[in-house]
């Protein structure tokens, strides 16, 4: 009787019309005790109302269907199921969850143009998921529309020194694509299950970053919807305003829908060489020594937590190479002040590419584990070289709890390999990439909430010496905030651009604010 009590309660509140007799009007009201055995007949669904016309109830995915009855004819499918929209209102920080009013599997660009048109005229907001990789709800739209874009996963076949991906190809299958032509991309993140789209949206690092920067830099033309919904080609010689308002631009000018990504040949195989450091300032002396000199091909490094409490430090460098001929590491390693190093390890060009899978196994809780689903309060931050030692001193001084993790990635870039306006990096010639997977104990909401204060704090520091934060990797900033990591005049430029290219706000809105 209480859960028909509610739905009575919860009918009248939506305007549909019921009487507690049913004694009159019988066409055009419902009694109570009718209620009951419909509200009954409609098992566990969600009642939101009564459709007196139809004399039958209305469910909440019925509701949400009716909504969008004039939605223009999709080649794909738009899905208003709870279970579906559930589960696209989540990313890899579990911290947001904003649930759509309905999820677009696209079969054509066609239909995104369509329903980017659509959301402008129905004030809906549209965002774009991939792989959930952002940690703080970027890709979501609370009551919104979002665009599943891995069913648009297509690959051209390499011509010459460019291949053409649509948004949802995964980083593993552009490799693969370039890799059978024996090419690959300059630049290929670690995690390998990301999509174009996606790692486009943010600005993408690899272990070979230090000569050739972000993913974003090795990019040579985009289709992209824009905001207002109109079908844009654009590169640097064309439309290049938009081009570089979507490159690193978290989505808030247009929607990426193909991408020409640069790929170079690639040598058959690859050699890698750990090197341990016990002190931090000579791990990072020469870690900006050799990044500066451009002695590897390959340059990675990470600290991690010891059982005595204390850390090392381990630098991985690494060289391409073709049989017969092969690198000399110990040579190239003349000079370096590491305490011991473990065996070289020589690896095929495909070894070397999908080398992540395994850690990135060991690393991540089991899907099906508690520690899966737990909030993180992880952060990404560029920290200029002079500043590195005294802020890494204080991530290093977190107790194990506070801290949320064992070990961390760290290692050096040359800024001036990093072109796109707004993959917004430190002034000085030379930063650190600091990457902290901060995951607190399932159910301690204590310790997250000290996390997130933690990590806080972090950002404020780093504001204050100059460092960025990675846009899909860090709390969404304000305006204010945005002013600091932009400058002045960039993100006066990207506002207006905002306004040009989506004049109504649609795209992204858990991305960055206005």
């Amino acid at each position: 009787m209480l859960f028909a009590s509610v739905l009575f309660k919860r009918a009248k509140e939506t305007g549909f019309e019921i009487t507690p007799t049913g004694r009159k009007n019988r066409s055009r009201h419902l009694s109570r005790r009718n209620f009951i055995k419909l509200a009954a007949a409609a098992g566990g669904a969600v009642i939101v109302g009564f459709d007196v016309r139809a004399r039958s109830w209305v469910t909440e995915a019925q509701a949400q269907t009716q909504s969008f009855s004039d939605v223009p004819k999709l080649d794909g499918v738009l899905l208003f199921d709870e279970t579906t929209r559930k589960a696209l209102a989540d990313d890899w920080g579990h911290l947001v969850h904003k649930i759509p009013a309905a999820i677009l599997r696209p079969k054509s660009v066609q239909d995104i143009v369509k329903i980017v048109q659509y959301a402008n005229q129905h004030s809906l907001k549209i965002a774009v998921k991939g792989q959930a990789h952002s940690q703080y709800g970027q890709s979501q739209a609370e009551a919104g529309i979002v665009i599943d874009s891995g069913v648009l996963n297509a690959v051209q076949a390499p011509t010459g020194d460019s291949v053409d991906v649509q948004p949802g190809v995964i980083l593993g299958q552009l490799a693969g694509a370039a890799l059978a032509k024996i090419l690959t991309p300059p630049v290929l993140p670690e995690c390998m299950m990301l999509t174009v789209g996606g790692t486009l949206n943010a600005g993408g690092l690899g272990n070979t970053s230090q000569h050739h920067g972000a993913l974003v830099d090795n990019v040579t033309e985009l289709d992209v919807v824009t905001g207002d919904g109109r079908f844009v080609t654009c590169s640097p010689a064309r439309d290049g305003e938009l081009f570089n308002m979507v490159l690193a631009g978290m989505g808030q000018c247009g929607i990426i829908v193909r991408a020409r990504m640069r790929l170079v040949p690639v040598p058959s195989h690859a050699a890698l060489h750990n090197l341990l450091y016990q002190d931090l300032e000579k791990y990072i002396a020469d870690q900006a020594r050799i990044a500066k000199e451009g002695r590897f091909d390959h340059q990675y490094g990470f600290a991690s937590r010891k059982a005595d409490g204390s850390w090392s430090f381990t630098m991985q460098v690494g060289k391409f190479f073709t049989p017969p001929d092969e690198p000399n590491l110990a040579e190239l390693e003349q000079g370096l002040r590491f305490d011991s190093g473990a065996a070289p390890v020589r690896m095929t060009a495909q070894d070397y590419l999908y080398r992540a899978a395994g850690y990135l196994a060991s690393v991540r809780p089991a899907p099906t584990s508690a520690a899966a689903s737990a909030p993180c309060a992880s952060v990404t931050m560029w920290i200029p070289a002079s500043a590195t030692k005294d802020f890494v001193g204080r991530i290093l001084a977190l107790p194990p709890k506070l801290a949320g993790f064992q070990r961390f990635s760290f290692w050096p870039l040359n800024t001036r390999r990093f072109n796109r306006p707004l993959f917004k990096v430190p002034g000085e010639e030379q930063m650190f990439s600091v990457w902290l997977i901060r995951r607190a104990p399932p159910d301690d909401p204590v310790t997250l909430s000290a996390m997130h204060a933690s990590t806080r704090d972090l950002l404020a520091k780093l504001t204050a010496v100059g460092g960025k934060r990675y846009a899909p990797w860090s709390p969404v900033i304000t305006p204010e905030e945005a002013q600091s990591r932009y400058g002045t005049e960039l993100w006066r430029t990207f506002s207006e651009a905002k306004k040009r290219f989506d004049p109504n706000n649609v795209l992204s809105p858990e991305a960055a604010k206005f």
